[in-house]
């Protein structure tokens, strides 16, 4: 009888050694109880996005990864947002105040395509009236 007993510890042990290591399987993974955010891509979200947002509720209150995700994608749209929002105030102030010849330069590039497209439709009107003759 003690003989069986060690051997039914020694079984048990090496069966709890054994899923330890990890050959005893893995837990299957269960799909999120929680439904699909209906906002767009993490880039995209406007006002009105978050305005009509309804988070889903959990067991102990809002589902934290479906927060997370929302989060996620309102700080990567700002960020978006931000950024673009710097370049073009840099922009406004090379053209302004730092840089006036860019102003002219700017003008003088608006003015040579008005002058090729002048001479564009010159040169049409020209090609016109020797079809009409």
């Amino acid at each position: 009888m003690l003989v069986v007993l060690v051997i039914a510890g020694l079984a048990v042990i090496v069966c709890v050694v054994m899923v330890s290591l990890g050959h005893g399987g893995e837990m299957a993974e269960f799909p999120p109880d929680a439904p699909p955010l209906d906002l767009p891509a993490a880039g995209q979200v406007t006002s009105a996005d978050l305005i009509a947002l309804q988070l889903p509720i959990g067991l102990v209150g809002y589902s934290t990864q479906a927060v997370d995700e929302t989060l996620h994608r309102v700080s990567v749209a700002l960020g978006e947002r931000d950024t673009r929002i710097a370049v073009l105030e840099q922009r406004v102030a090379e053209l302004s105040y730092a840089r006036p010849q860019v102003r002219q330069e700017t003008r003088q590039a608006e003015a040579e395509q008005t002058d090729d497209a002048d001479e564009s439709r010159a040169e049409r009107d020209r090609a016109e009236a020797e079809e009409a003759w």
